[in-house]
């Protein structure tokens, strides 16, 4: 029998479909293509503020990722003493956001604890990966504090089985946030120096990846190690297929003269969804006051589901402006690759029905901005705030389009100026093609699959 590939995928996101899972999948589809198989542990029990500890996968985990991956995790993960989302907690608040203040000797006594605990772990950790012959590990957001027991016991796991194995390198280490730019304003992760988060360390077996290089830099700085850290961006297809995709309008009662909005996103306040709202009502406002004959319409495609409050105040939101002809929820899509249904539409026909992809989110949340990629790869207009990392990720690199100019005292709603510009921008079709064009230009050299090769050398 030949020999086969085996790659596990380890998440730290512990929720199903986020930006972080559509970057496996999209990696587990290539790797698949080359000959790999693909597994995936979704972090359930490694995150707890997502409220999924210990919760068996359902048939919707599988449902989605069944194309692509093998479930999988640790059984009997909450059986380890002191491996509990009480005790996880404690240690964020006492070590990592300081926001339970502890003396020397319990500091010291919690750290005992939290070596004891990592080792057990790293022991289950290892048999797991021994049973299933994994070959190559994809670590996502595995230095983001959110459970420092894991982070070390993967360290030790990950020196074990490389030595045992006589493995080359066979771990990818890919940082999609880390502690300086995730939620920085709420500071979740506490502040700097993080003295109690697991630096990388310098090892034979490990690459160690983030998304843009002033990640890589300041990763590389705060670790204090000679280790190199590559920049991975996330990527695209710009195949430009269009056949037999559906054309969502048609299920929403939007014509085709009327001008679409679409803004795909998790439902929760930090995307800031209230911005999308308001524009939509001055747009309009716009469009009468013009006597324009068609409407500026704005599909949400999201699980209203994960933050019910923000949900229910939206859709307050929306009766208040009275905008319930105009705002469409569309509930979560899929992306091509992961949908199984034939004939449930995905967030690709979503881009295909558009006119405009919007991204109006906060200042401190976003480290990337896939909705922007996925729009310059469908040949769509797409707007944007100045979030932290937009001119790192694509500014820089001659991205254009309309700004909606926020910083972290100013991130309220769109101003005057912002608003005329999207409707200048929609209502001159040859301003939209060419920044199209401009923009599908720059992006299938830079954000096209190519890098994945020299990541696993296949």
């Amino acid at each position: 029998m030949p020999y086969k590939k085996k790659v596990m995928f380890i998440s730290f996101d512990a929720i199903a479909v986020s930006g972080i899972t559509v970057e496996a999948a999209k990696l587990a589809c290539y790797l698949n293509n080359k000959g790999f198989e693909s597994f995936i542990d979704l972090g359930y029990d490694i995150k707890i503020d997502k409220g999924n500890f210990a919760k068996p996968y359902s048939c919707y985990e599988k449902s989605i990722f069944d194309k692509h991956f093998k479930l999988v995790r640790i059984n009997d993960i909450h059986l380890l003493k002191n491996y509990t989302p009480e005790f996880i907690d404690k240690v964020n608040n006492s070590l990592i956001k300081c926001t339970t203040k502890i003396n020397l000797i319990e500091k010291n006594k919690l750290l005992e604890q939290i070596d004891i605990v990592a080792n057990e772990l790293s022991e289950i950790i290892f048999k797991i990966w021994n049973k299933l012959q994994i070959t190559h590990l994809v670590i996502e957001n595995g230095t983001l504090p959110e459970n420092i027991i894991y982070t070390k016991a993967l360290y030790k796991s990950i020196e074990k089985y490389g030595s045992q194995k006589n493995l080359a390198c066979f771990v990818l280490w890919r940082d999609h946030d880390l502690m300086w730019n995730s939620e920085t304003l709420s500071k979740k992760y506490g502040q700097e120096p993080w003295h109690y988060a697991i630096k990388p360390i310098k090892s034979k077996y490990i690459k160690y990846v983030t998304l843009n290089n002033s990640l890589a830099k300041k990763l590389k700085d705060w670790s204090k190690q000679d280790i190199n850290i590559d920049v991975m961006r996330n990527t695209y297809l710009f195949n430009n297929n269009n056949h037999d995709r559906i054309n969502i309008r048609d299920r929403f009662n939007i014509t085709k003269n009327d001008f679409l909005i679409a803004r795909t996103t998790r439902i929760i306040p930090e995307k800031k969804l209230e911005r999308d709202i308001y524009l939509v009502k001055k747009l309009n406002d716009l469009y009468t006051k013009n006597n324009k004959s068609c409407s500026i319409y704005l599909i949400i495609a999201g699980d209203e589901k994960e933050n019910s409050d923000y949900s229910h105040y939206l859709r307050k939101y929306i009766k208040e402006l009275e905008l319930e002809n105009f705002i469409r929820f569309s509930g979560p899509l899929q992306h091509d690759f992961i949908e199984n249904e034939n004939n449930k539409p995905t967030i690709q026909d979503l881009y295909y029905s558009s006119d405009m992809v919007s991204f109006l989110t906060s200042y401190d949340y976003d480290s990337y901005g896939n909705p922007i990629g996925e729009a310059i790869s469908h040949n769509r207009c797409y707007i944007s705030t100045s979030y932290e990392y937009y001119h790192e990720v694509y500014g820089q690199h001659g991205f254009k389009t309309e700004l909606m100019n926020i910083s972290p005292k100013e991130d309220g709603l769109p101003d005057d100026d912002f608003i005329q510009r999207v409707y200048n921008l929609i209502n001159d079709q040859n301003k939209t093609a060419a920044l199209v064009k401009h923009n599908f230009n720059i992006g299938k050299n830079l954000l096209s699959n190519q890098v994945i090769n020299k990541i696993f050398n296949i």
